[in-house]
């Protein structure tokens, strides 16, 4: 156990200390007892019982000694004489406790803090053994009172604070690791807790603030640029990240895996020229970099320089033989220019490198399905979703393809269903579930979870048409066909659309 001043102390104090305490702390006119013959001691106007003394001071002989039920004994015997004396009770407390009857502990320390409601060192026990037998809403109590006495202990603080935390009151620990640091800066770890906390109660503003003054207190910790930048991403804010980052390459200029993250951020952001010349100087500088060939494969992708990209990956697949990223890449171009033969065959090479590889078979069972290879690609579906019945893009892609083809309507609604409990608010899985009650002929339930997925994703094509024909069918024609007209704006080639908008 902690005491006041943070040190560790024995549940036994020295003789001379007990002596000092139990002198100041007893009066002894027990009620029933005859009164002794009373001296009075120098320092106190209080008089005190020999036969109380006696009891105590052998039961404190019993506790040094490790005779915890003897000295229980003999603390009874002392009570005998003197039931005034708190010390008693906390030497008491301490030995129930030490036997492990923490029920009696609690309440000789209770009957030593109703003697003395001062008394610190009864508190912080009290307060300690409640934590322990998670009666954390009387521990909560017991460690504010302490704070409140104590204002200045760091450790009591951290102890109220992990109370606060048991009871599941997040935004007061936060708050009391954040005056903690204010009383002494050199307490970052409580900034740094009050930080984490944040994330889970999704204050990512807040959590962005203790990271900023993280960074200003401490600019040598690497990971607060690092916690800081991913932030800055989950808000889109690459030119904070990069920033970051280039902050990193100074104080860590040899680090290879930061100059790495910083071509990813680089890749991602519209610094293109910039990011094109940085990686290729870290690959030329780091040839076995496989980061920088991932990222500059990225960056051509987003530029639609696939010729570049061929060829960046056709290298990097002799370079990096085991690494499947780089046919997986190749084949999501070749399945955006619809050129699935060329897809599979890169995706099929790619599950003989990683043949549990998850995005590949995703991609492969897409692939068969614009084939129309239906027995290849609703065994993959299934097969996925059997090792894998969590993936949500497996159950509505599967869903979906079953939808278009008007098979299995009720299996493919209880998918995109799953689909949907897993991720709520994904617009693709919400058009599903809007076509599939198309399907079935409830037209204003459709209605509603189209309108809902094209409130996420505006201009999908697809999405538009959908709730087109759903207007249709609930005779709006007229707002129907400005639904085709957005589709075809966004989609020019589609010989549907032209027909449904001129029919």
């Amino acid at each position: 156990m902690k005491s006041i001043n943070g040190k560790y102390y024995k549940l036994s104090l020295p003789v001379c200390c007990i002596l000092g305490m139990f002198f100041s702390a007893c009066s002894f006119h027990p009620a029933g007892v005859p009164e002794p013959s009373g001296d009075k001691l120098p320092d106190s106007t209080k008089s005190y019982d020999s036969r109380a003394l006696e009891f105590f001071m052998a039961g404190e002989n019993q506790a040094m000694q490790g005779n915890h039920a003897m000295a229980v004994l003999e603390y009874q015997d002392a009570l005998r004489y003197d039931q005034s004396s708190y010390t008693i009770y906390v030497s008491l407390a301490k030995a129930y406790i030490n036997l492990g009857k923490i029920d009696r502990g609690i309440a000789a320390l209770e009957q030593a803090l109703r003697l003395e409601p001062n008394d610190l060192e009864s508190r912080e026990i009290l307060a300690q053994v409640c934590f322990l037998t998670r009666d954390n809403k009387r521990a909560e109590a017991e460690y504010e009172i302490l704070c409140n006495a104590y204002p200045e202990n760091v450790d009591l603080a951290y102890q109220l604070t992990a109370v606060y935390i048991k009871n599941r009151k997040l935004e007061k620990a936060v708050q009391s690791y954040e005056k903690i640091f204010e009383k002494d800066h050199n307490q970052v770890k409580a900034l740094e807790k009050a930080a984490e906390i944040s994330f889970i109660l999704q204050d990512i503003d807040r959590a962005a603030k203790y990271y900023d003054t993280l960074v200003q207190y401490n600019p040598e910790n690497p990971d607060y640029y690092k916690y800081r930048s991913d932030i800055a991403l989950m808000k889109n804010d690459i030119s904070t990240a990069l920033n970051l980052y280039e902050s990193l390459i100074k104080l860590i200029p040899d680090d290879i895996s930061i100059r790495e993250r910083y071509g990813d951020l680089l890749s991602r952001s519209d610094r293109n020229d910039e990011a094109q010349f940085f990686l290729h100087e870290m690959i030329r500088q780091h040839p076995d970099s496989i980061s920088a060939y991932i990222s500059l494969a990225l960056l051509y992708s987003k530029l639609d320089q696939f010729e570049a990209l061929f060829d960046l990956a056709d290298s990097a697949i002799i370079k990096f033989p085991k690494q499947a990223y780089f046919p997986i890449i190749k084949a999501n171009v070749y399945n955006r220019q619809k050129d699935y033969k060329s897809a599979e065959t890169c995706l099929l090479r790619a599950l003989e490198i990683d043949p549990e590889n998850l995005q590949a078979k995703l991609m492969l069972a897409n692939v068969w399905d614009a084939q129309k290879m239906y027995g290849l690609s609703d065994s993959l579906y299934s097969e996925i979703i059997a090792q894998n019945p969590g993936s949500d893009v497996a159950l509505n892609n599967f869903a979906y393809s079953l939808a278009l083809r008007g098979k299995d309507l009720d299996k493919a609604f209880k998918m995109v269903t799953k689909a949907l409990d897993i991720d709520p608010d994904n617009a693709s899985y919400l058009d599903t579930k809007g076509w599939l009650l198309f399907l079935s002929g409830k037209y204003k339930e459709a209605k509603e979870y189209v309108e809902k997925a094209l409130s996420i994703t505006k201009d999908n094509p697809e999405v538009l048409e959908h709730l087109g024909d759903i207007l249709l069918r609930l005779n709006k024609p007229n707002d129907a066909r400005g639904y085709f007209q957005r589709a075809l704006e966004l989609d020019p080639d589609n010989e549907g659309l032209k027909q449904k908008i001129f029919k």
